[in-house]
């Protein structure tokens, strides 16, 4: 038998997936012949096969040295760089393929995805439109095109690309998944949903799109429908950590409790086994770990790509350039908290630049916001590298993340590292995790120096509290109570939280509350009078003896309308593990007080933080007994009441809470710090003493 026919043998051996054998033959091949290119090359293939990474690849580069115009040989030495981490190399070697196989579609696709993992959109636009130029009917040379295009907010583009290749391979799921995506993108749900509902007919088990569209039927509403397609996500795949945070978050949103204890307890465990996609959002509101809440974001921070540090260089001259980083530039709890503090930054020291990921919804508040920085980047629809380019070429001293890991968050931009120092305030209260940010802005209360070490960032601690106001905020004429169906004569107990921070621990504990006193009725807040929260929580407090008429339900409305609200409310209640932050200070500034207590997390200890800040801290208690027993005092003491709404009226509002000049002067002073530590290549805690 030839050489060339004991080769075919062991190729026809390596193709029926015979791999000992065929390795053994190949092997038999190359004692004869030790420069056998194919048998070289192909039993490089079996060791790669194998795992055997290492073998492999010099294997193949042993076959390339003998024929190097072997574009098959430097594509699967392109597969052996990938496995073992090697991407620049292996884009290099399919480069080095295309060369040699210039028509070759499939390679030309290869190098696309290649180019677009490390972030190299041009290179990749390119590399995919020549695999679509030699082969107009290349279905993964198309998926990769419209997968360069989206990040650039060309999506019309996209969508034709993606279109192309949804179909042309309609077996391939990914295609249709990133077809919806970005029609998804454009605003149009309805088409999203169709090509959604029909790939899942063709994949019915396909746990990806099927939480794709969960997700999409959360948005428009259909929250039912969503929380059942996630539960069928998790039937598929029982360790879709994704999908169990986010039913349970539905769960809360709705005020649905019949498995949230059991969700809950899913969660715990999946974060004990390192599964990496769970929204640490999600904890906040169900943890009171500060360990654990650590873990959680160390695991999502770690799935965001590649770390890339930014090179030392020295900052700017005479004024540090400060950049802000946040989806929520427009009508936003964030953008109203920190619409005055942008306006009173020391321009003699500091440039204010403002990178924006969110819709612009033409508002006042928008307007506000815009003007009030020397330069503003609408990035809405960026890519995560097209941003930390803008960034880095800005040269930005201190990048501030205003974001953290809420929804349409930037974690992918901060884990570019396109600014020298980076740190997060306001918008999350929690760390990030990883290396996302250096610096994390607090106070003495939500981040002690004894919590020092349940946060991957160092603290930095602002005197009184660390949340920033916006003392120019308007209130508007408040409306009757009938107009509200709030009873004449009852004592008024609000809270207008989102209805996820309200979980059965703190329903419980209003309950006792309202049994306490009878002549007090319970004020929320929800989007429209039909969300299926009125209901849930109606029934819920049936469940614990209470009259369902006890619970009276307000609708969102503009902000100055929304504030009005507080002049009928006599006492707030905090919820926990996840406190009242923007709404704690809302309540405040509208003169009604805020009964809270002291929790174990960030996210547990704003309210005590505010309360603080305020000169009320004798409204923060110690467990959730004391507060149960102080609403129930101050309900039934009018006078009280009274005395607390005066402070607030009065020297509350001159208090160092509603001081935002002087809480930016604060926030400059940590800046400054943040700089005078980077100059000397040291990093330890901050603490800002307080003016005078």
């Amino acid at each position: 038998m030839t050489i060339r026919q004991e080769f075919d043998r062991a190729f026809r051996l390596h193709q029926e997936g015979k791999l000992r054998e065929a390795f053994f033959r190949y092997d038999a091949i190359l004692k004869a012949d030790p420069a056998h290119a194919d048998a070289l090359h192909y039993s490089g293939v079996v060791l790669f096969q194998a795992g055997k990474h290492e073998a492999a690849a010099e294997r193949i580069r042993a076959a390339l040295n003998v024929q190097p115009a072997q574009p098959d040989a430097w594509s699967n030495l392109a597969l052996v760089l990938e496995a073992v981490g090697r991407h620049d190399a292996a884009v290099g070697a399919l480069r080095q393929a295309v060369q040699h196989a210039p028509d070759s579609a499939q390679i030309w696709s290869n190098l696309a995805a290649g180019e677009l993992a490390l972030g190299r959109t041009a290179d990749a636009e390119a590399a995919a439109r020549k695999a679509v130029a030699a082969d107009a009917r290349s279905a993964p040379g198309w998926y990769n095109l419209a997968l360069t295009l989206a990040p650039q907010d060309r999506l019309l583009e996209a969508l034709d690309a993606a279109s192309r290749a949804a179909a042309l391979a309609p077996d391939q799921p990914a295609y249709a998944g990133l077809k919806a995506q970005v029609e998804g993108n454009l605003g149009a749900a309805d088409k999203a949903r169709a090509t959604l509902e029909t790939a899942l007919v063709r994949h019915p088990a396909q746990a990806l799109l099927r939480f794709q569209l969960a997700t999409l039927l959360d948005a428009l509403g259909e929250w039912t429908a969503s929380a059942q397609a996630y539960e069928q996500v998790m039937r598929l795949d029982a360790q879709n950590a994704a999908a169990l945070g986010q039913l349970l978050f539905l769960r809360r949103r709705l005020a649905d409790w019949h498995d949230v204890a059991d969700l809950q307890q899913r969660v715990v465990a999946t974060l004990g086994g390192g599964q990496a996609h769970v929204s640490p959002f999600v904890l906040l509101a169900t943890s009171d770990s500060r360990a654990l809440q650590r873990r959680c974001a160390q695991a999502w921070a770690a799935a965001q790509g590649p770390r890339l540090e930014s090179r030392p260089r020295l900052l700017s001259g005479a004024r540090l350039r400060i950049g802000y980083l946040s989806g929520d530039f427009h009508t936003h709890a964030t953008a109203f908290l920190a619409a005055g503090m942008l306006e009173a930054h020391d321009r003699r020291h500091f440039e204010i630049v403002g990178y924006s990921t969110g819709p612009d919804d033409a508002s006042p508040l928008r307007a506000r916001v815009v003007r009030a920085f020397d330069r503003f980047v609408d990035a809405a629809g960026w890519s995560s590298e097209r941003l930390a380019e803008a960034i880095r070429t800005d040269a930005i001293d201190i990048l501030v993340d205003l974001k953290g890991h809420t929804q349409g968050a930037s974690p992918g931009v901060l884990a570019l590292r396109p600014a020298p120092i980076q740190a997060h305030y306001l918008g999350y209260p929690g760390t990030l995790g990883g290396n996302l940010c250096d610096y994390l802005i607090g106070d003495a209360i939500v981040t002690p120096p004894s919590h020092a070490d349940d946060y991957t960032e160092t603290l930095a601690l602002l005197p009184g509290s660390y949340q920033v106001n916006d003392r120019n905020r308007p209130i508007a004429n408040a409306p009757r109570r009938d107009d509200l169906e709030l009873p004449r004569d009852a004592v008024v107990l609000c809270c207008f939280n989102s209805t996820y921070k309200i979980g059965p621990e703190v329903f419980d504990a209003w309950a006792r509350i309202l049994s306490a006193v009878p002549a007090s009725v319970l004020w929320l807040l929800v989007p429209g009078p039909d969300h299926p929260a009125v209901g849930n929580l109606r029934r819920e407090a049936v469940r614990r003896g209470i009259d369902a008429r006890r619970l009276v339900f307000a609708t969102t409305r503009p902000n100055a309308e929304y504030l009005a609200l507080y002049r009928h409310a006599d006492l707030f209640l905090d919820t926990w593990p996840y406190n009242a932050h923007t709404t704690a200070s809302d309540a405040l500034w509208a003169g009604c007080p805020v009964v809270t207590w002291r929790g174990e997390t960030f996210a547990g200890r704003v309210a005590a933080s505010l309360l603080h800040a305020v000169g009320l801290p004798e409204l923060v208690a110690d467990d959730v007994e004391g507060y149960v027993r102080l609403a129930t005092r101050l309900a039934g003491q009018p006078e009280d009441r009274a005395r607390l709404r005066g402070w607030l009226d009065g020297p509350g509002r001159a208090s160092p809470l509603f001081d935002t000049v002087a809480t930016t002067r604060a926030l400059e002073t940590a800046y400054q710090a943040m700089a005078e530590q980077y100059r000397r290549r040291t990093r330890s805690p901050i603490r800002i003493a307080p003016p005078g």
